[in-house]
């Protein structure tokens, strides 16, 4: 496993529980537009911007930085906790690295974006490079931008990827490969209604439901709830909907950007912060 050193705090927005650590993962205009000293508590109108690869790694990694330099096939350094709005995952050269026991998250947008985006791209590469895990999910959760995905490999094959997108050109709002998996059922399965009000600001205002309403979901964002279902069911967890504490490392890949306002290039919208990052409030 990739261990840490940094700690994590959880904030609850009314039923919404989310892990949150002290570096921006991305930007997010409802934050940024917050007054000073209230951002903790109003985390739960943020969104979440998060994307890379999930998987096992039961052996422990005595040397992260050459692990890291293997994975992306470029220099890697580790760094200590990031104090600045610079590092963003989305951004080629910021990584941050998850691990709950022997399940480890390293995000990274170009680790997972091209995975998902062309069902046809090989993992091989890469699956060897994470010593050949049994299971592996890409993954993609962008609320600011509407993309949300996740491609799944088991032993190194491709056995099913779904994405969905709103307003990215060239890609189709829905793209899917392989037979869903048991923990898509009963979302593909579910009721849902028409909701008035949504279908006047929001499209088609399609809302997909469990039980009697218990859960509900819009249809715009039904890739992202599988996607939690998913990582929940797979792997026991999801980093951005739990209450357990990870570990936590820091790598910069490639040489330091010169430029402290390079902004993020990926599916999700980047925002540039105009205001002090919300975990300096924390």
């Amino acid at each position: 496993m990739i261990g840490g050193r940094a700690n994590a705090g959880a904030v609850r927005g009314k039923e919404h529980v989310v892990t949150w650590f002290r570096v921006n993962c991305a930007s997010f205009s409802s934050h940024t537009n917050e007054p000073d000293g209230c951002a903790a508590v109003n985390l739960w109108v943020m969104g979440i911007a998060q994307a890379g690869i999930a998987f096992r790694t039961p052996d422990s990694v005595e040397d992260p930085g050459a692990f890291m330099s293997a994975l992306f096939n470029e220099q890697a350094t580790e760094i200590p906790l990031p104090v600045s709005t610079r590092f963003d995952i989305r951004n080629h050269s910021d990584v941050m690295v998850q691990t709950f026991g022997e399940v480890c998250f390293i995000s990274n947008d170009d680790l997972a974006w091209p995975l998902i985006r062309n069902s046809a791209r090989d993992a091989t590469q890469l699956h060897t490079a994470l010593g050949a895990p049994e299971l592996l999910v890409a993954f993609c959760h962008y609320d600011s931008g509407g993309s949300h995905g996740y491609a799944i490999f088991e032993h190194g094959r491709r056995v099913r990827t779904r994405l969905q997108t709103r307003g990215l050109p060239d890609v189709p709002a829905l793209e899917e490969s392989g037979a869903p998996l048991s923990f898509e059922q009963r979302w593909l399965g579910a009721r849902h209604y028409m909701e008035a009000e949504a279908t006047a600001t929001a499209g088609s205002g399609r809302m997909y439901f469990l039980g009697e309403r218990e859960v509900v979901v819009p249809a715009s964002d039904l890739t992202g709830r599988m996607l939690q279902d998913g990582l929940e069911a797979l792997f026991g967890v999801c980093p951005w909907e739990t209450l357990l504490t990870p570990t936590y490392r820091f790598f910069r890949i490639g040489p330091e950007r010169e430029r402290a306002d390079e902004p993020a290039i990926s599916r999700a919208r980047a925002i540039p912060a105009i205001k002090k990052p919300w975990w300096q409030f924390l």
